[in-house]
Order: structure tokens, then sequence, then C-alpha cells
């Protein structure tokens, strides 16, 4: 099912099926172990991350995420990639509410005049950035940056900047993909009682849309086949709004002995938890499974994935995708962008599926996620030199968006 799906996707992204909204060598500067302490405590003050100094100018990420295994993941991945181009990578965290101003405020108490690049994992305030550094060059990662490029979107004017470089989204823009997904796991593995959630429309549109576009699927098949063979989906979608989902959920009608629970959200932290406390509580069925985004590094919870576990399957996108951003600001800072790059385009991920025991066991063993090793990463250095074009003179905008959605970046390519 899943080689099928990613393929599916791979293809779709690699036929352009994109949502359009409009070196040298490094040289560290060494420092001594009291200076270097000194440093990282005034930065954990503010509330940033640095690593050592380099010739290049520094890149800033402004996080939406400061602890776990993705963060780890993504600092050291970033770090590697960065130090190979001669830049220093700086962590600036984001406010947990995506609230403009104090983007803006953590942006500013941060910066310094060797800043180079923004990456941005928070679309609020992004306008207000820009303004207040007009020569700085910005991409996203891991956000639709709905405030740019929505329908009314507070940054709107900032997707025809030239310095906006675009964003990489954090799985698909529209949503309808995702939908398409979780409802043809549905219909394979043969479920007749489910459930959804999603995280609030107004934070996460593109969650919403594919939960809408996962019913409109199941209500097709539903037509197709006798009743008995018909799909339920139990009651109106459940929205969480950023918090846990409570156990007494359980105890309304239907919603004890559901054989899934689809989360257009982060199911792994968020609806998985409470589902293994109802079902130690007589609450739940012991065979519901949830799927959805998110990843943990708990043994106990990566051993509960697969057909015989709780977590029937997990979809997030790759933390290699940070890279596709540091490349963009790099051609852009080094004056070498892409002859085939007119405008500034948000793209779909690539998505990262973990539906197996076999699967969780090579993320967590060999994966750039599982182990924070950018050792492990299947986007390597290597990769991007042939589209960098400070390395490779004729690398061109399509091929960076065709390495980013080739089957190199699947849970799949961990088994070969």
């Amino acid at each position: 099912m899943k080689k099928k799906l990613v393929k599916k996707l791979s293809a779709a992204l690699l036929a352009g099926c994109l949502a359009v909204g409009t070196l040298a060598g490094c040289g560290s500067t060494s420092s001594s172990d009291s200076q270097e302490g000194a440093q990282t405590s005034a930065d954990e003050e503010q509330g940033t991350e640095t690593t050592a100094s380099t010739d290049g100018g520094t890149i800033m990420w402004l996080a939406n995420i400061s602890a776990g295994a993705q963060y780890d993941a993504y600092v050291a991945y970033a770090e590697e990639i960065c130090a190979e181009l001669g830049y220093e990578f700086q962590v600036v965290y984001g406010d947990s509410n995506n609230d403009p101003a104090e983007n803006l405020s953590a942006v500013k108490n941060a910066m310094t005049d060797d800043v180079v690049g923004l990456i941005c994992s928070q679309d609020g305030g992004i306008q207000n950035i820009m303004e207040e550094y007009p020569e700085l060059y910005v991409v996203g990662c891991s956000t639709d940056m709905e405030s740019v490029y929505g329908e009314g979107g507070t940054s709107a004017d900032c997707a025809s900047n030239e310095k906006f470089l675009g964003t990489i989204a954090d799985g698909h823009v529209d949503g309808e993909t995702i939908g398409e997904v979780w409802s043809e796991y549905v219909i394979e593995k043969g479920y007749k009682k489910i459930a959804t959630m999603i995280f609030p429309s107004y934070a996460y549109p593109g969650y919403a849309e594919g939960e809408t576009v996962f019913r409109e699927k199941i209500e097709e098949y539903n037509a197709t086949v006798s009743e008995d063979e018909q799909i339920e989906i139990v009651g109106d979608v459940k929205v969480l709004e950023f918090a846990t989902l409570e156990e007494s959920w359980f105890l309304e009608d239907g919603n004890g002995d559901l054989d899934a629970i689809i989360g257009f959200m982060d199911a792994v932290d968020f609806i998985y938890p409470t589902l293994k406390s109802a079902i130690a509580n007589g609450n739940c069925s012991e065979t519901t499974q949830v799927f959805g985004g998110g990843y943990s590094d708990d043994e106990s919870v990566q051993a509960d994935v697969g057909e015989d576990g709780n977590i029937g399957a997990i979809i997030i996108s790759p933390i290699e995708d940070i890279a596709w951003s540091i490349a963009m600001l790099d051609n852009a800072i080094t004056g070498n962008m892409y002859s085939d790059y007119t405008a500034s385009e948000r793209i779909d991920s690539i998505d990262y599926v973990i539906d197996s025991a076999e699967d969780m066991t090579n993320v967590a063993e060999k994966s750039l996620i599982g182990t924070a090793d950018a050792a492990n990463a299947q986007i390597t250095m290597e990769d991007l030199e042939t589209v960098l074009t400070r390395y490779n003179a004729d690398a061109t905008y399509e091929d960076l968006k065709a390495l980013f959605a080739s089957d190199q970046l699947t849970c799949d390519a961990l088994a070969e």
C-alpha cells in the first residue's frame, strides 16, 4: 500500500503538481572553552542557539519547535550543511501562538549585522520582518505560509518581494492529497467504523481541507458498495485546540469501539497517549488504531507502530526539507539564482510514510530523524552540490524540486 502511495505522491510532485504563489570553502573561527560557554549561556538567555562562526555570515532559523527528536535532527543537519557552505547557523524560537509581534521581536532580539538569510517555520509577522530588514533574504520551511499566499493574507505583499524565496510546506499545501491518502488506507484496510480529528482550521486550513476531502472520498466509496460494506464516520470532526484529546471523548456514543481514528494533525502526541490510556481503562477497543502525523523517539511508542500496533501509520515531512530552504538562500546570497526561477512558490513536501514495524526500526536506526546524525541524512552534501549553482552552473530550479520530490527521500529508501 505504502509503496504505491509514495510513488503516486512522488510522480505528482515531479509532474509539477505544485501550488504556485506567485563557495567557497568554510573557515571556522575558534574560541576558548570559556568563551564558548559564555556565548552559549548568553544565547540561551536570549532564546537562541548558535554554532561556531564561519565566513559566509549567519543563516537564522525562526523555529516552530524547541525540543524533541525532530528539533535535534533539524539542528544537527542544518549545522552540517551550513558549515559546509561557510555559514553560521542560529536558532531563534518563534512565538508558540505564531503571534506576528512576538515573532518580529524574537528576530530583532537575535539579529546581528552578519545575518544574511532567514528560514521561517512560522508565518506570523513575515511582512513585518521583511519591512524591518528589507535586504534580508527570507524563505519558509515546514509551513504553508498562509499569511503570504492565502486569500487576504496579512503578509500578501511578500509573495511579490524578490527577497522572499517561497516555502516548502509541512505536507501538502492544498490538503487534498493527504485526504485521498488516508481514504485509500481506510478503504484498503477494510475499516468500517472510524472518526476524524483536526487542529483548528484557522491554523491549519490545508488539513481541514484534507479532512473534508477524506469524507467526500469515503462517501463516494460507500455509494459503490452494499450497505454492510459501507464505512461509517462517527459524528462530526473532532477539533483539538492544540491540547491532548480528553479521555471522556471515548465515552461518547459510538467512540468506544472504533476501528481507527484519522488525525489530520500530530496524532502521535495529541491522540495516541489518550488512546492508550482509554484502552488501559477499558474505555476503548484494544484494536483501535490511530493514523496521522508526529514522531516520537520513545521506544515503547515506536514498538506500537504497524499492523499489529495501535499506531497504524505515520506520515511526516522529511527533516531534510530544511536543505531545500538553505539551498534557495545560498543561491540568492551568492548571486547565483537559477536561470529558470522567476517567482516565489510554495511547494509540497514529499510524504515520509512509516506504516510497519520494519519501517519504524529503519527510521529509528538509520535515518536523520531517528538518530539526529547528519551522516544519516537522505539528502547529502554531495546531492546538494548537484543542484547548487555555486558548484554546478547548469543546475536548475526544477532540478532542486525534483531532488526533494524523489524516492530517495522516502522511508522505503532506508530498506534498500
